[in-house]
């Protein structure tokens, strides 16, 4: 195993945050020797008493003292960060090292030039990553806590409006828009220490599109798709969980729709275990809701229509990450934690939606959502 590098900012890293538990917005270099040798960190002085402090590394190099070194034998030489990088593990006797294949190319080419070999790694750079300890599973469950409570908040807006005699909502005298739910969601992760991201609250037929946000006023007898995944900011592990609520009653085929995702989803966790093909999960999710008399395929008009998603993501410290359960082979493993999201979608209906998510176990799944799932809101 040759020695390994990143460079990046870890606010926007997932495997340079996971290496060291460092957050910072900047790029700063790491490096761990090879054989899973010791672990390097090479900051600015602006972050090197923080990076002493918190960063799970075994040394902390400041670069003005890297600089220094390099001074000493090349008093006359310019200096670049590629230079020091270089002259940083020549030091330590290496000259070989594996990246991530987001490594920037200009700084891979320049140590190229100054006789480093960059490899990039086209597969997963930590592969460890996948399999949740106990401690990131506690950070999985309170940033899940967190999302249900959001979403409550914006339920609880649905659930006060009134309807009017054109079917719409209203709220404390104005309409209830997908903009003042997301709002009110979105206020209370802040308040919490989570940063929200693109918050979906979709209406009526605004639903048959899955990531769309949704936007003005919001319908009665209609589903309304809430899809929340925050970032927490102190661990930087997501929370993701879907539901689907109608004010008023819903019509007998969103009803219909509801319920069958709410068993596909069932289906699923009955299926979920370790060593299991997700594929396997994804085709019987899609089977039942087939059988529901949901198809999925091209519509009339072009579009899509039933189930055309996979049944779920893994989730950590990025919000979709390794496994999927949907149309490719990929094996389960205890300690993965996924997302179970069935969907169905017609541009006639609108959506619905309903996502938790799960720890995969050597007997099956536990939920770690704690949110529970109603579709009407009746007065």
């Amino acid at each position: 195993m040759k020695a390994r590098l990143i460079h990046a900012s870890s606010e926007t890293s997932a495997d340079l945050f996971y290496a060291t538990r460092f957050f910072a917005p900047d790029p700063f270099l790491y490096l761990q020797e090879a054989n899973a040798g010791k672990t390097h960190l090479l900051t600015s002085s602006l972050e090197i008493d923080r990076a002493r402090r918190c960063a799970r590394v075994d040394h902390v190099h400041d670069w003005a003292g890297i600089r220094a070194h390099f001074k000493e034998f090349f008093p006359h030489r310019i200096v670049d960060e590629a230079v020091l990088i270089a002259h940083f593990l020549k030091q330590l006797g290496i000259h070989k090292v594996e990246v991530p294949f987001t490594f920037p190319l200009g700084l891979a080419s320049r140590l190229k030039e100054l006789r480093i070999d960059v490899e990039p790694l086209y597969e997963v750079f930590w592969p460890q990553r996948a399999i949740k300890t106990p401690e990131e599973i506690a950070h999985i469950e309170s940033a899940l806590g967190m999302t249900a409570r959001a979403m409550n908040h914006g339920i609880e807006m649905i659930r006060r409006a009134s309807i009017d005699s054109q079917d719409m909502l209203h709220l404390d005298g104005a309409p209830l828009t997908s903009e003042r739910v997301r709002g009110e969601i979105n206020a209370q992760l802040v308040r919490e220490g989570a940063m929200p991201n693109h918050t979906i609250v979709t209406g009526g037929v605004q639903g048959a599109d899955p990531h769309e946000k949704g936007h003005g006023p919001l319908s009665a007898h209609a589903p309304i798709i809430l899809d929340v995944f925050p970032r927490v900011e102190a661990t930087g592990y997501w929370g993701d969980m879907t539901r689907t609520v109608c004010r008023g009653q819903a019509p007998d085929r969103v009803r219909r729709a509801w319920e069958a995702v709410r068993q596909a989803q069932e289906v699923a966790f009955a299926l979920i275990r370790d060593g299991v093909d997700g594929r396997m999960v994804h085709d019987a999710v899609t089977q039942h809701l087939t059988d529901a008399g949901f198809a999925t395929g091209p519509l009339p008009d072009g579009r899509q229509g039933g189930f055309f998603h996979g049944t779920g993501h893994g989730l950590g410290l990025e919000i979709h990450e390794t496994p999927r359960i949907g149309q490719k082979d990929q094996f389960l493993v205890a300690g993965h934690v996924v997302t179970v999201e069935p969907g169905l979608y017609y541009p006639d209906m609108g959506g619905v939606r309903i996502e938790d998510v799960v720890v995969v176990e050597s007997n099956g799944c536990r939920n770690l959502t704690v949110q529970e799932k109603f579709l009407e809101i009746l007065d």
